[in-house]
């Protein structure tokens, strides 16, 4: 003789299956969102840094136009980092605005990496040769990245 068993709802409830699906994505959705939002903020901390490096290295052609002007050279840079040029970059936020030193210095090319007076000659009469040194720097403030400092330097002879 066959025995009947009750069904309950809780023990129905337990033996079930459906909304597993559901419950295996409310747990795995944070975790994937969180980590697309840190790939995103990593790609516009790269990002920035490339338009850094960019304004430096736009900043080393203009010096290589025979401008021996350091201040025009860091507010070529500037220009370049931000798309904005002298009194324009009072409307920039200020934290899009590198912090550029550009510094021109000479070398003999007998005696590379001493300094040497650009104004006189090197042994043998030879002229010096000239370089600028472009280093640029900001800050980036990411969404889950902690801030940190972005810093480039490019050197470029002039002569």
């Amino acid at each position: 003789m066959t025995r009947m068993i009750r069904s309950s709802p809780a023990r129905d409830f337990a033996k079930s299956e459906r909304g597993t699906s559901a419950i295996e994505f409310a747990i795995t959705a944070p975790v994937l969102l969180i980590g697309l939002i840190i790939v995103t903020d990593v790609g516009l901390a790269v990002s920035d840094r490339m338009r850094l490096d960019q304004a430096a290295r736009a900043g080393a052609e203009f010096a290589m136009n025979s401008v021996d002007d350091d201040d025009t050279i860091e507010d070529m840079v500037k220009a370049s980092a931000t798309g904005a040029y002298g009194d324009d970059l009072d409307d920039v936020d200020s934290s899009k605005i590198p912090d550029v030193d550009a510094e021109m210095f000479c070398e003999c090319p007998d005696a590379p990496g001493a300094a040497a007076s650009c104004t006189t000659l090197c042994t043998g009469d030879v002229v010096p040769s000239a370089f600028w040194r472009i280093e640029a720097s900001k800050n980036y403030n990411g969404v889950f990245i902690p801030s940190f400092p972005i810093e480039t330097q490019i050197t470029v002879q002039t002569r």
